[in-house]
């Protein structure tokens, strides 16, 4: 046995544990044990296989950890264990070297696709801030330059960059309940970012939202992908950020860049503050969008929806302020006219302005509501759909599986008295002969399917002919017949000139009688 290369004992209903001595096989280079019932843990000792290139030890009821291992010439259905979750154990299977973990509910995914998008998204806010500061500075030298060259830096309207009707906008005023009310939108959108960028992390050995894009069969050796997300679901996604996203970043940087014209005061704090909260906010949400679509998105569907959902949270700034139209007018125009005065512009079109723009936006609220009404339906439409592929899914691994337990059982009564070598190379055998076999009948069945068709042809072809015949042959029958008439006539009149040479034979025999009878009498006369 320590020349075997091969083991491959998956879909048997195997019990019990894996031996210690599998280490001894050091010619082994496959070893598959998958979809069975083993238990146990893995043995330290089959670190000691160097040639081992391939090992699969899902659906199994392993537990602890697998022993670190460096296989030769690694795919990502090289290395395949129940690392992932939700596991049948209170902790999955731990595997440093995995490149494959499944589940208990039999889906698997890529081990490079573990990655921890919250410290990525902390590194990327902070960036974000840093750049907001190193604008500001930039900004504050250029104004520095131009005012030594008597050069006037633009004007921009903070008020309208921030946005009219944005929340974001109270940091402008110096109202404490504005800046709290601020504070809480920007700590409420903030939040809610967190949870889904946290929930979108993929950590194998915790439960989490990620959906697992890829499945190993029992009847391959290879894991296939099974997302039907396409590049239309990103190009939808890009559209969206583009229209909603885009603006609102711009904006926080045009405020950011426009801090140092108020000089060292509050207003260049408010101003920083306000960009710097909207260019930050703006940006955790499309990192957000993008992380949490590629984590649960497997199709267009789920693409778009996501991203609707997330893009809503993204607009909570502008709904408190509408709900503060509603609520608190009074209040609402105080405070917008506190930031007139303090940014220029009118209270009354900002207020005016505001409620329409609300007003659109209520309009546009209830379209999307509509199509996500519609896509809901869609949704559940595919779900039923892929309820029932799932059943028939399930009932063809089922079939699949009794086929195989009946095969192997066929198999190790042939076998039982043979070793594991002969029995794997007469097996790889028998389903090459198999397969020769099997292309010989469907290649006799093509020649069969040939002479068929020619003979179909051929005997189109004699009824055809055979038509013809009968045809001619009538044609001969009614000749015949004709001819039969006409000999009837001939006969008619042969015999009537028989009977007329007839009476005429018996003229000349009267006419010969008396003729003798007259030449008797000359004679006698004479």
């Amino acid at each position: 046995l320590t020349s075997l290369r091969r083991v491959d004992l998956h879909d048997n209903d195997l019990k019990g544990s894996i031996p210690s001595k599998i280490g001894h096989l050091l010619n082994l280079t496959s070893l598959i044990l998958s979809f069975n019932e083993i238990t146990g843990t893995v043995p330290p000792e089959i670190a000691n296989l160097p040639k081992l290139e391939l090992l699969h030890l899902h659906n199994n009821r392993l537990q602890g950890t697998v022993p670190r291992l460096a296989l030769k010439g690694q795919t990502k259905s090289s290395f395949i264990t129940d690392c992932g979750s939700p596991s049948e154990f209170d902790s999955p299977l731990d595997c440093p070297d995995c490149t494959m973990c499944c589940n208990s509910r039999q889906e698997c995914d890529a081990k490079e696709s573990q990655a921890d998008f919250g410290h990525i998204a902390s590194f990327f806010i902070g960036s974000i801030a840093l750049f907001a500061v190193f604008t500001a500075l930039s900004k504050a030298i250029y104004d520095f330059i131009c005012s030594q060259n008597q050069k006037k830096p633009p004007i921009q309207n903070e008020l309208h960059s921030i946005g009219r009707d944005s929340a974001y906008s109270f940091f402008l005023s110096s109202n404490v309940t504005a800046w709290v009310l601020a504070l809480a939108v920007l700590a409420t959108q903030t939040l809610c970012f967190t949870f889904f960028i946290d929930a979108a992390s993929l950590d194998f050995g915790d439960d989490r939202i990620w959906i697992y894009a890829f499945s190993c069969p029992r009847n391959n050796l290879d894991c296939r992908k099974t997302s039907d997300l396409t590049s239309v679901g990103w190009i939808f996604f890009t559209v969206f950020a583009l229209v909603y996203l885009v603006c609102d970043m711009w904006s926080g940087l045009k405020l950011v860049w426009g801090v140092s014209k108020h000089g060292v005061s509050m207003k260049s704090f408010r101003v920083f503050i306000g960009g710097c909260s909207l260019l930050s906010i703006t940006s955790l949400a499309l990192y957000a969008t993008v992380v949490y679509n590629f984590a649960t998105s497997r199709s267009t569907l789920d693409m778009i929806f996501n991203t609707v959902i997330l893009l809503f949270v993204n607009d909570l700034d502008e709904k408190l302020f509408t709900s503060l139209h509603v609520i608190s007018p009074e209040w609402l125009e105080v405070t917008t006219r506190d930031i007139a005065a303090n940014f220029g512009g009118d209270v009354r079109m900002n207020v005016q302005y505001a409620a329409a723009n609300h007003q659109l936006r209520d309009q546009q609220s209830n379209k999307i509501k509509n199509i996500d009404k519609n896509l809901g339906r869609k949704n559940n439409a595919i779900k039923t759909v892929e309820a029932r592929h799932t059943k028939l899914k399930k009932r063809v691994l089922w079939l699949e599986a009794k086929q195989d337990t009946e095969n192997e059982n066929i198999k190790k009564l042939e076998v039982r008295n043979q070793e594991l070598s002969q029995k794997v190379e007469e097996l790889v055998s028998f389903i090459e002969k198999q397969n020769r076999r099997f292309e010989e009948l469907v290649s006799f069945r093509e020649e069969q399917n040939r002479r068929f068709e020619y003979i179909e042809m051929n005997l189109v072809e004699v009824e055809a002919n055979n038509k013809r015949l009968k045809e001619k042959v009538a044609g001969f029958e009614a000749d015949q017949e004709v001819k039969k008439r006409e000999m009837g006539r001939v006969d008619i009149i042969k015999k009537g000139l028989e009977k007329k040479v007839e009476g005429l034979e018996s003229e000349l025999k009267n006419f010969r009688s008396d003729f003798q009878k007259f030449v008797g009498k000359v004679e006698n006369s004479t």
